[in-house]
Parts: C-alpha cells; structure tokens; sequence
C-alpha cells in the first residue's frame, strides 16, 4: 500500500493524541503528508433576543478554541522532518470526515477510538463509529 497523504482529525482526547503520534511514525516511514484537522461546529442561534453581536463574539471564540487545540498538537509535529498542514473545519466531524475520504484525496484516516463525544458508541466514540460507517478510503483507529 502506497502511503502519500495522511488525513489525521484531532480533538485533543488521549486517543487522538496517540493516533497523532502513529500518524508521525508513519509519516516518517513513507515520507508522507499529514493533514491534521480539528472539526468544531459554530454556534448557530436562532433566538432573536441574542444580539448579533453576541453570536458573532461566540463564534469567534469557538474558532479561537479551536486552532488553540491545533496548535498543540502543531508541537508534536514541527521539526519532525515531516510535511503537515493544520485545519480548523466548521462542521460535525462525522459528515465532515466522511466528505473527506470520498474526495480521495487521502490514502489513509488514522484517528482515535474515541473522542471528547458526551455521548458515545458502545464500543467506539460516536465519531469514529460514524466514520466506520460513511468511509471512502483505509482507516486506522488507534486506541
């Protein structure tokens, strides 16, 4: 298997920080690219009694949030010798995710078992159970 791009969601949970760090090895093995993405989903209101102002403020803070939590990972990342990019993705991370894999821009998803999910699978996180279900491409799920 022909390993060139390598899609890698993060959350920050400890399963996806062990798949990050999967996600290195392998790209040091087969010198590829690594695509890390962090899906959050804005806040939309619909309450007409919130000012806009208000809403735009609360959507702004949870794009903050999120390439904050990028930024972390970024640490494990840089100076590796490997190529990355960082994404923050306004959306829920199972459409988002399975959007992804059937562009086929990707040989391989590795991701955590289970995620920061309140609520989640029986076995796996809702997330990765979702993904399992709607992917287009290879997967690796990491304990």
């Amino acid at each position: 298997m022909k390993i060139e791009k390598i899609l890698l969601p993060f959350d920050d949970s400890v399963h996806s920080q062990n798949a990050a760090k999967f996600a290195l090895d392998l790209a040091k093995r087969y010198s590829a690219h690594v695509s890390i993405i962090h899906c959050y989903e804005e806040w939309n209101a619909s309450v007409a009694e919130i000012p806009e102002k208000l809403i735009m403020e609360i959507r702004a803070n949870a794009r903050r949030e999120a390439e904050a939590l990028l930024q972390r990972t970024e640490e494990l990342f840089k100076n590796q010798g490997i190529e990355y990019s960082l994404e923050c993705v306004d959306g829920e991370p199972g459409h988002v995710l399975a959007n992804r894999s059937k562009s086929k821009q990707y040989d391989l998803i590795i991701m955590g078992s289970h995620g920061h999910s309140d609520i989640a699978g029986l076995f796996l996180g809702s997330v990765t159970h979702k993904v399992l279900n709607t992917i287009y491409c290879p997967i690796m799920v990491v304990p």
